[in-house]
């Protein structure tokens, strides 16, 4: 063996936190913190292992540094064909990494240093709320899993970056290492929680917690890195504790049982870490038996040592003490040589490169994939989720008796293997504690020798002796059936009941009961009834928070959220009264702690941004707080049931909430009053619990469920609208029209990315694939575009709105019609309809559409057609803006003789004048003038006979542009007509338009004549409207000065 330490390896004095080597070991990555950025940087492994290459000039060292990073990079992870790179950091994001063509420089080295190799940025994943401590792919990279502080573990599909597939809560801490199992069944992920969970990856369910071993476990290392064994059937974890001491527990694959570990470091075990492959090695004893078969693991610790075990001994096979100045944080071994690497937080790696008679060898892949063949009835590497199910020996169940394979020796007839553990050095402390200090065995001897490998405790004080666990195996564990639904459980025996693979070493020492907490039972029908739990327990709570179903009123827990440099600590359970429990939360900035706030029920969701925090309580309490002082925004409001979900506004002016029990309430931050106030029940029976809520900056609710079905509410409809289903024809509709950058317009795009969600577009499987009727396809496709302008326009989206009828024109262009075509553009040209509400720029929208449908050559006639319709449209609408028609009068009695249509002579005497505008009657009192001015808004003065002639008079001024009076008694005003686009401005009070020109009320106009003025029968009685500059009412008939009359 020897011990390799490059100096030239290093992040400029920084701490490198995590390595890892190429599949073909030609490269090695490293992870951590560079000059005010996170810094991944790539080197050339040929000079580490070469002292002629290191020292040739032409061999480049670094092959690539990437410092896009925004913060200290936690993790590095090479993809399983070494194609990608996936790197996680303090700064929330992931970033995937692919070798491009050519040569670049360093960032902010202006050109002075050059990379050897082009890495770009291909993806950035955007979903966690706070630092992403460990990564992981799956077998043949179908996934990738991220864990981070946040309490989440979230699964990206990696086939369609940035994508996610789901996101796993249960954690109540910091989630600080995932690992898959080889075959791609489980997925394993450890937390400051002092749990490990073990997640389904066929429903993404809980399958498992192991909490046994961590109950003693404090939160003292940076990142807890767990591994699985190659074959699947052993996972070891981080840091774990055995009778006060820290150890890897062992936990076996069936039921999950956790009584063996490996104990001798002083400190935490920060991470362990399998080789790749199931390694072999002859023995060398002369006999020609079959090789010996077992996996290699590396453990490192706080205490600076790092230790390599192999299953097939009992001892460890090399031990090294004080190999860096600081914590060991990350291991890595080289698929196709013996190498193993290791980096620590003083800014430095080592490498050691074993030979083969040292490590043993590496097996070949179809080996590896006949002996998982011969363990679980199924060759793994065909794929995760590319094939069905593994099922962990179903055909057992049909197996003859006479038909079971064939049992293998338990051991190799070895004397090392049935040596008893007499060389060993026994002694007891002073406390009564036992002392095993083992002999070493090397590999190419049988006896013992006298190199000991205790490892000696810094402070003289003790000696802790790296000690094994010595218990003999008798068969592999067999992996637990899956219950079908007609065959009951029945117990079975083992495919393959004795083999040498993976097992460990029949001298590993089995705590006895006494030692060891007890462990639970495991139950096979219990487990299958979890698998079978529908995974809606899993989102009991909103993205920024863990699940409430894990808060107890009297129970501790910790969970941390994070937003800009903003942070919040929560701390159930956090101080005990005579009254009962208290939560504690702290929030505190980049810099500084700001402010402590107590609340006397435990929270089980919160969320914030950058100016309030919402923090909301198991006893169905919510509280809106600054994210400055501390400081109530609201009082505390009563939910009468704790709070699934909580979310803001992006533009933090609203915020969300929604309850167990299916109540849905939006407030208005700044007027403090509610924006919505609603109820989802029928949602909530129908698709069970929510996965997915947040609020648009218009104030609508968007609700997702696991099932693939979202939802948003209208008010004006008082009814919910349907966004998405788990259909083909929203999968295709999806699927055809997503854009590239989607994950950078999430907040431009409510709709689309609800619909992206992992929980709706990625709820589809890939059995759903059309395949048939391309017409059909585009049939769908097109209905579904027309379907999401509706949703837009009701959700308010104007820039979503603008993409679908971009999508539209594109699809119209290339398989609709132009009879279609033509009434897709006709209702964009078309005025809206009186009396609603328009929102939609409708001539924004055309110019919009007739840009897209100008690259197709084949609709050049019909573009130019509505070109010069749209330059039409545009001018006459300029007119109308200072022209508004009249409204129509109501019929009298005293005027239905005489004029049965006044009202509507009136309307069109005054419209008749082309592109002119009445000047609006004025009525003065006393040295007050009023005039009628405004741009749609229609005024209409009514005199009443009944009121007695006082000689006052007022005047009403708004935005109408003509006025009539009469001798009937009250006539009604209509409402103002709505704009049809948002650029046209109401003009000031004191302008008036006449003829198109804009004049100022004060400059060429003459005075208005403030006497009474009689007005002559025929402007009473035919309701003429005057066109004079301007008009009174005579003082016999004051006009009313009530609300009524007056706009």
């Amino acid at each position: 063996m020897r011990l390799l330490k490059p100096a030239w390896v290093h992040h400029d004095d920084k701490q490198i936190f995590s390595v890892d080597i190429h599949k073909d070991c030609t490269k090695f990555a490293t992870g951590g913190q560079g000059s005010d950025c996170g810094r991944v940087v790539i080197w050339n492994l040929l000079p580490v292992l070469s002292d002629k290459a290191e020292f040739d000039a032409d061999v480049p060292k670094m092959l690539c540094q990437m410092d896009q990073h925004l913060a200290c990079v936690n993790c590095v992870r090479w993809s399983q064909n070494g194609q990608n790179l996936a790197s996680g950091s303090d700064d929330k994001l992931i970033m995937i990494w692919r070798k491009s063509a050519g040569s670049s420089g360093v960032f902010g080295t202006g050109g002075m240093q050059k990379n050897h190799e082009s890495w770009k940025c291909f993806y950035t994943l955007r979903g966690h709320d706070g630092d992403v401590l460990d990564l992981a792919w799956s077998p043949n990279d179908v996934y990738l899993a991220s864990c981070s502080i946040d309490n989440t573990v979230i699964i990206w599909d990696a086939q369609a970056f940035p994508h996610s597939v789901a996101t796993l809560k249960g954690h109540t801490g910091l989630v600080k290492g995932v690992s898959w199992d080889p075959l791609g069944r489980f997925l394993a992920s450890q937390s400051d929680d002092r749990s490990i969970k073990i997640w389904n990856t066929m429903n993404w369910s809980l399958s498992h917690t192991i909490t046994e071993p961590f109950e003693e476990c404090g939160g003292t290392t940076h990142i807890l890195r767990l591994s699985w064994s190659p074959d699947g059937q052993y996972l070891v974890s981080a840091h774990a504790m055995n009778g006060g001491g820290p150890t890897a527990q062992i936990i076996e694959r069936e039921g999950w049982k956790c009584d063996k570990d490996f104990v001798g470091h002083r400190k935490a075990v920060t991470c362990v870490r399998f080789h790749n492959s199931i390694l072999s090695r002859q023995e060398n004893d002369g006999s020609p038996s079959k090789p010996l078969q077992y996996c290699c693991l590396a453990v490192g610790s706080r205490d600076r040592s790092l230790s390599v075990w192999m299953t097939a001994l009992q001892r460890p096979m090399v031990v090294i003490h004080e190999l860096f100045n600081a914590s060991i944080l990350d291991l890595t071994w080289g698929p196709q040589e013996c190498l193993l690497m290791a980096c620590s937080v003083d800014g430095s790696i080592a490498c050691l490169k074993f030979t083969e008679e040292e490590l043993g060898k590496a097996i070949s892949e179809e080996e590896q994939n006949a002996i998982i063949r011969k363990m679980y009835g199924k060759n793994y590497v065909n794929g995760l989720g590319k094939s069905a199910p593994v099922l962990e020996h179903p055909q057992r169940l049909l197996l003859p008796q006479g038909d079971k394979p064939t049992k293998f020796p338990l051991s190799n007839n070895n004397e090392a293997n049935q040596r008893p553990i007499s060389k060993q050095t026994e002694t007891r402390t002073k406390d009564g504690k036992r002392r095993i200090t083992p002999m070493f065995i090397p590999l190419h001897e049988d006896g013992p020798t006298s190199l000991s490998m205790n490892i000696v405790s810094s402070s003289g004080s003790s000696t802790t002796a790296l000690t094994s666990c010595s218990a003999a195996i008798g068969t592999l564990p067999a992996a637990a059936p899956t219950e079908s639904a007609a065959t009951p459980l029945m117990p079975l025996e083992p495919l393959v009941s004795k083999i040498d693979l993976g097992r460990l070493d029949s001298r590993l020492k089995t705590q006895p009961a006494s030692q060891r907490r007890q462990s639970l039972p495991f139950d096979p029908g219990q487990s299958n009834e979890l698998l079978r739990t529908p995974r809606l327990e899993e989102h009991q709570s909103s993205t920024c928070s863990p699940s409430n179903l894990n808060v107890t009123a009297t129970g501790k827990s910790e969970f941390v959220k994070a937003a800009l440099d903003y942070r919040l600590h929560v701390s159930n359970g956090h101080l005990k009264t005579q009254h009962g429990m208290l939560a504690k939360v702290t929030a505190s900035d980049s810099k500084e702690m700001l402010w402590e706030f107590y609340v006397g029920s435990p929270l089980v969701n919160l969320n914030l941004c950058e100016k309030y925090a919402m923090l909301c309580s198991l006893d169905g309490s919510m509280r809106l707080i600054s994210m400055e002082t501390g400081c109530p925004v609201f009082p505390a409001i009563s939910l009468t049931s704790s709070a699934v979900h909580c979310a803001f506004s992006p533009d933090n002016s609203l915020v969300g909430v929604l309850t167990e029990c299916g109540l849905l309430r939006i407030w208005d931050i700044a007027k403090k009053v509610v924006s919505l106030a609603a109820g989802c029940l029928e949602l909530l029976n129908k698709h069970g619990t929510a996965a997915q809520f947040s609020v648009t900056n218009q104030g609508m609710p968007l609700i997702g469920f696991p099932s693939g079905n979202s939802y948003s509410y209208s008010t004006s409809l008082q009814s919910w609208l349907v966004l998405a289903t788990k259909d083909a024809i929203m999968y295709h509709g999806i699927r055809g029209t997503l854009p590239r950058d989607m994950d950078q317009m999430q907040q431009k795009f409510p709709l689309l990315s609800m619909q992206a969600s992992s929980q709706n577009y990625f709820s589809f499987t890939g059995s759903m694939e059309l395949r048939h009727s391309e017409s059909w396809q585009q049939c769908a496709k097109i209905r579904f575009i027309e379907n999401q302008i509706k949703l837009c326009e009701a959700l308010q989206s104007l820039d979503e709105l603008q993409h679908w009828h971009k999508m539209l024109t594109f699809q119209l262009a290339t398989h609709g019609s132009e009879k279609r075509m033509r009434v897709f553009l006709d209702d964009l040209l078309s005025m809206p309809e009186p009396g609603i509400s328009q929102f939609v720029p409708k001539l924004e929208l055309m110019q919009c559409v007739l840009d897209t449908l100008k690259p197709h050559s084949e609709w050049n006639r019909l573009h130019s057609e509505y070109t010069e319709l749209l330059k039409e449209c545009k001018s006459e609408r300029q007119k109308d803006i200072f022209a508004t028609p009249a409204p129509p009068q109501q019929k009298t009695a005293s005027s239905a003789g005489s004029s049965p249509r006044s009202g509507e002579a009136t309307g069109e005497e005054v419209t008749e004048k082309d592109g002119a505008t009445a000047v609006a009657a004025a009525v003065v009192a006393g040295s007050r003038m009023a005039v009628t001015t405004g741009t749609s808004t229609t005024t209409t003065t009514t005199a009443s006979s009944s009121l007695s002639s006082s000689g006052s008079s007022s005047s009403t001024s708004g935005s109408g542009s003509s006025s009539s009076s009469s001798s009937t008694s009250s006539l009604s005003v209509p409402q103002p007509a709505p704009s049809l686009s948002p650029e046209i401005q109401t003009l000031d009070s004191p302008t008036v338009c006449i003829d198109d020109e804009i004049l100022s009320a004060s400059s060429s106009l003459p005075p208005l004549d403030t006497s009474p003025v009689e007005v002559s029968p025929a402007s009473t009685s035919g309701g003429a409207a005057s066109t004079s500059p301007a008009a009174s009412v005579a003082g016999s008939a004051p006009v009313s000065s009530s609300k009524t009359d007056q706009t």
